[in-house]
């Protein structure tokens, strides 16, 4: 019964460490990603979405300050 309680107990350790460490990574790969540049689209300057021959269309989603999510644009069009 005591070998159960001891090997359970240790189940549960490694369990936690092993959440812990995956959490933290998840973490770290995500870090730097604004939720427009999840989602497909690209941060660019308020107005400047859809202009020129690519096209674009704007976003809901969070960017910096003074910045609007664009969907469609290519990154190439944008530099």
């Amino acid at each position: 019964m005591l070998e159960a309680v001891a090997v359970m107990v240790l189940v549960l350790v490694v369990v936690v460490v092993l959440l812990y460490i995956f959490n933290d990574r998840a973490q770290k790969g995500s870090a730097g990603l604004s939720a427009c540049e999840t989602t497909g689209g690209t941060c660019v300057e308020v107005h400047t979405c859809g202009q020129g021959k690519e096209g674009g269309t704007t976003a809901p989603f969070e960017c910096g300050e003074n910045q609007e999510c664009c969907l469609g644009m290519k990154k190439e069009a944008l530099a």
